[in-house]
């Protein structure tokens, strides 16, 4: 038996932790599964070689046990459980470092200040203006991004606002308003952060399209066309003295009505080519925190 669980201990234990690197790539549930067995098995494995194996069974005067026998056994336990802690050590010299860059990423949450892109006055009821601000205006140009942002005029007594991320939901290509760009009349406005915004007034009458591979979306953002997984994603919003300021991004799997009518099926925010709902978004792993 001795013999057997030396064997299976050490085995099950390194079982565990491909798992839980393997898990680290389809999925945390996955990684998890890893660590519990790779835990099982190494308790087991350090308690069976904490357990001395059985010596010679004393006779009824109990002093025929060659005292080389008993040394011999005190140095193979010595030896083993040297071994057990010198590979234990290097392999959390190994593991642990590469586990925390590989895992405790995906657990902070990035979240960035509200953005504002300007006054309300700046966009024109009914008509969309593509909007270029920096996300994180410390590390400049590389943070820059599209938003589509119509204003809907007054829900109630609150503003509404359509803002539709320009980032395509295949693969994350660039895309384009499917019609004119007004680019002569393009805008820069200053904000309270002293981050230039640029406004170009455009009307997407054929809604969006994906120069990279087709996909088509229309005025809402619902994808009529292509190989995208859903409707583009949206930008939360929210009014601070007359300024509109841009929030989170979330994804969307379609939008019902138009303008301040309509109604999204919201989801947390999804990468380019994974799908929202249905069984196919059961494929994909679970996506850390963002």
């Amino acid at each position: 038996m001795e013999t057997q669980s030396s064997t299976i201990w050490p085995l099950g234990f390194a079982i565990g932790i491909v798992v839980a690197l393997v898990g680290l790539v389809i999925g945390l549930v996955i990684s998890g599964v890893g660590v519990a067995i790779a835990a099982v098995f190494g308790l087991l494995w350090v308690r069976s070689a904490r357990e001395a194996p059985p010596g010679p069974e004393d006779d009824d005067e109990g002093d025929d046990e060659p005292l080389a026998a008993e040394l011999q056994i005190g140095r193979d336990a010595f030896l083993r459980r040297a071994t057990l802690a010198l590979g234990g050590l290097v392999g959390a010299m190994i593991a642990l470092p590469v586990a925390g860059f590989a895992i405790l990423p995906s657990f902070r949450r990035e979240r960035h200040a509200p953005i504002d892109v300007g006054a309300t006055a700046d966009f024109p009821e009914g008509q969309y203006m593509v909007t270029s601000f920096l996300l994180d205006p410390a590390v400049g140009d590389v943070s820059r991004r599209t938003a589509y942002v119509r204003n809907n005029g007054l829900l109630g007594s609150v503003p509404s606002f359509t803002v539709i991320s320009s980032r395509c939901t295949h693969v994350g290509c660039p895309t384009q308003p499917n019609g004119p760009i007004f680019a002569t009349q393009k805008r820069t406005v200053g904000t309270a952060a002293a981050v230039p915004v640029s406004l170009i007034p455009a009307d997407p009458a054929g809604g969006f399209g994906c120069p990279c591979h087709g996909s088509q979306f229309d005025q809402e953002g619902n994808r009529t066309a292509g190989p995208a997984a859903r409707a583009l994603d949206r930008y939360e919003f929210s009014i601070d003295n007359g300024r509109l300021r841009l929030g989170d991004t979330f994804s969307v799997s379609r939008v019902d009505g138009t303008g301040a009518q309509a109604r999204m099926h919201r989801y947390a925010l999804r990468g380019p080519g994974q799908p929202v709902n249905g069984i196919e978004s059961w494929l994909y792993p679970v996506q850390p925190p963002r």
